[in-house]
C-alpha cells in the first residue's frame, strides 16, 4: 500500500513538474512572439522611408536633367521634396497599423505572464485609445480596404484595453486571428505596390544618364570618362535597398536588395506573425515554439537589410 502511495505521489509530482515547464515554454514563446513582432514593425517603418528616399532622389535627378537640357529654366537645389508615392501623413497611417499589430503583441505577452495585473503601461493604453479613436473617426483612409481595416484596428485595440473578457492566450490569440490577419494583408499588398513603384522609378533614370554621358563624350573627349564614372556613381544611389558595385557579372549582382526582393522579406515576416498567432491559438507548446521559431528567423532575414537601410 505504502509503494502504492509513493508512487502515487511521484505520478502527480511528475504532472505538474512537466505543466510548470510548458507554461515556461509557452511564456518563453509569447515573449519572442513580442519582440519579434516588434522588429518587423521596425523593418517596416525603415522600408516605408527608403521607398520615400527613393522617390524624392530620384524626383530630384530628373530635375536637374530637364534643366540641363533646356525643358525647364527652374531649378530648386535645395533638395525639398513633395513625394510622389508615399507622402508623410500615409507613412504615419501605416505606422498606425504597425502600431496596433505591435500593442497585440505586447498584450498577449502580458496575458502569458504569472501577474496579477495583466493591463499595459500608461503610454501603450494611450496609444491604444489614440489609435482605436483614429480608426472609428475614418481616419485611415488612405489604405486600401480601410472600412475593413478600420474594423480590425478597432477590434485589436479593443483587446489591448480590455481588462476582464480577455485573460487566456490561447482563446484571445483565437478571436483576435482574423483581425490580425486583415492587417497584415492590407501592409502586404502596399509594400508590392510600393516595391513596384519605387522600381519603376529607378529605372527611369537610365535612359536620361546614358544621353548625359554621350553628350559629354562629344564635347569633352577623353576626359568624359569622368563623368561616365559619376554617371555610374549616381546609378548605384538610387537605390536606397542596397549599392551594387561599379560593374560585376549579372550573378553577382545581390539581388536580395531589390525593392520587390525587400518587399517579399518583410511579407514573409509579417505571416510569420500570423502564422505564430495561429499557433498560439490552436497549437500545441511544441508547435508554438516552432511556430515562433520561424518568425524569429523570418525577422533575422529582414533585419539583414535593415543594416542595409540604414547606411
Amino acid at each position: 500500500m505504502r509503494s502504492f502511495q509513493w508512487v502515487a505521489i511521484c505520478s502527480v509530482v511528475t504532472a505538474m513538474l512537466s505543466g510548470c515547464s510548458s507554461m515556461t515554454q509557452l511564456q518563453g514563446s509569447v515573449s519572442k512572439f513580442d519582440q519579434d513582432t516588434h522588429a518587423a514593425a521596425t523593418d517596416e517603418v525603415s522600408f516605408l522611408r527608403a521607398v520615400q528616399t527613393a522617390d524624392c532622389d530620384n524626383q530630384f535627378y530628373s530635375n536637374s536633367y530637364n534643366f540641363a537640357v533646356g525643358s525647364t529654366n527652374s531649378l530648386d537645389l535645395s533638395g525639398v521634396c513633395t513625394p510622389t508615392i508615399l507622402t508623410d501623413n500615409q507613412i504615419k497611417i501605416r505606422q498606425v497599423l504597425m502600431d496596433a499589430i505591435t500593442l497585440y503583441a505586447d498584450k498577449m505577452q502580458a496575458l502569458s505572464t504569472n501577474n496579477d495585473n495583466k493591463t499595459l503601461d500608461t503610454n501603450s493604453l494611450k496609444l491604444a485609445n489614440q489609435i482605436r479613436s483614429l480608426a472609428t473617426q475614418h481616419g485611415l483612409s488612405g489604405v486600401p480596404e480601410a472600412s475593413a481595416v478600420e474594423s480590425s484596428i478597432i477590434e485589436l485595440t479593443d483587446m489591448v484595453l480590455d481588462k476582464k473578457r480577455f485573460s487566456d492566450i490561447q482563446h484571445t490569440a483565437k478571436a483576435m486571428a482574423a483581425s490580425l490577419a486583415k492587417v497584415v494583408v492590407d501592409i502586404k499588398t502596399e509594400n508590392t505596390i510600393l516595391a513596384i513603384g519605387i522600381s519603376s522609378k529607378t529605372q527611369q533614370l537610365e535612359p536620361e544618364l546614358q544621353l548625359v554621358v554621350k553628350s559629354a563624350r562629344s564635347q569633352r573627349g577623353p576626359a568624359s570618362f569622368f563623368d561616365v564614372i559619376e554617371a555610374r556613381r549616381l546609378m548605384q544611389s538610387t537605390d536606397p535597398f542596397g549599392a551594387a558595385p561599379v560593374a560585376a557579372t549579372a550573378g553577382a549582382f545581390d539581388h536580395e536588395t531589390n525593392p520587390q526582393s525587400v518587399a517579399e522579406r518583410l511579407n514573409a515576416a509579417l505571416d510569420a506573425v500570423v502564422n505564430a498567432n495561429q499557433a498560439i491559438a490552436i497549437a500545441s507548446t511544441g508547435g508554438i515554439i516552432a511556430s515562433v521559431d520561424d518568425l524569429t528567423a523570418r525577422v533575422k532575414a529582414a533585419q539583414t537589410l535593415q543594416t542595409v537601410l540604414n547606411k
